[in-house]
């Protein structure tokens, strides 16, 4: 399908949410299928993994190759290498040398799309939006859930998730030049009714996800179309079901593309 033509540069915001980010891929087959042009990819913790993936590869493909190839190992394979660093419970050594496989050379300035990341100086307690130097040693500092990955420290400052404060990054699309932002919000903004105890990593994000809920309603009325998957059913550590993931993200982009087109067309 032809690119829908549009005036507006169109900037996606792709939020926090660990294995539920994994519906983003879905979402952006979607978009690419049917022609919506994504000009700037703004991404936080999981988002910023994806995000920095396509806005460096444009293969959708290979994403999901990644993911599944990644999530048949399971959560264990993905978070074994505890070590209990003095910042953390882990490294995320894998997820890093996944990281510099695919992107490792890359710096921001030479992405395909133009790509920035949030995350949160630990020490000042403020957000900062990473857009300069390697795109993986940033995403890596952007996707560092606190107490359970360990702290990345970027020129000389010490980073954590930027779940924490911008866990739905619009505003920082708008400030990359965006005039039209679609969000893709994994986190529900209501709690559903927990179908078992949460281990620690669970529990975590369960914390990220209270901690940032008035950021996050913040970045869903700062978006022209918000796409929500329901990720009611999967966990924070469900990698392995990253085929499920991708479905409903494909599943809700499908829903949103009628808003997209006309909301493009009329404004």
């Amino acid at each position: 399908m032809g690119n829908v033509v549009t005036g507006k540069k169109i900037g996606l915001a792709l939020g926090g949410g660990a294995a539920r980010g994994l519906a983003h891929i879905g979402v952006l087959e979607v978009l690419e299928r049917e022609g919506i042009p994504i000009d700037l990819i703004a991404g936080t913790s999981i988002g910023a993994i994806i995000g920095a993936f396509y806005a460096c590869t444009k293969d959708i493909a290979l994403m999901k190759k990644l993911a599944v190839e990644v999530g048949s190992r399971r959560v264990h394979y993905i978070f074994s290498d505890v070590t209990f660093p003095r910042t953390g419970l882990i490294r995320l050594e894998r997820v890093e040398k996944l990281l510099k496989q695919v992107i490792g050379g890359v710096r921001f300035q030479d992405s395909q799309l133009p790509f920035a990341c949030v995350a949160v100086d630990i020490d000042r307690g403020e957000e900062v939006v990473l857009d300069r130097g390697l795109i993986w040693d940033a995403v890596r500092a952007s996707a560092s859930v606190p107490v359970i990955v360990a702290l990345r420290k970027v020129e000389g400052r010490n980073f954590v998730d930027g779940g924490l404060l911008n866990p739905l990054p619009t505003s920082v699309a708008r400030r990359m030049g965006a005039d039209f932002v679609i969000a893709v919000n994994v986190v529900p903004t209501r709690p559903a009714e927990p179908k078992r105890s949460p281990g620690i990593f669970t529990l975590m994000m369960k914390t990220l996800s209270i901690v940032g809920h008035s950021p996050l309603i913040a970045g869903l009325t700062n978006a022209d179309v918000v796409i929500e998957p329901e990720m009611d059913a999967i966990d924070f550590t469900d990698f392995h079901r990253a085929r499920e993931c991708f479905s409903l993200g494909q599943s809700a982009a499908e829903q949103a593309l009628p808003e997209i087109k006309r909301r493009l067309a009329n404004d």
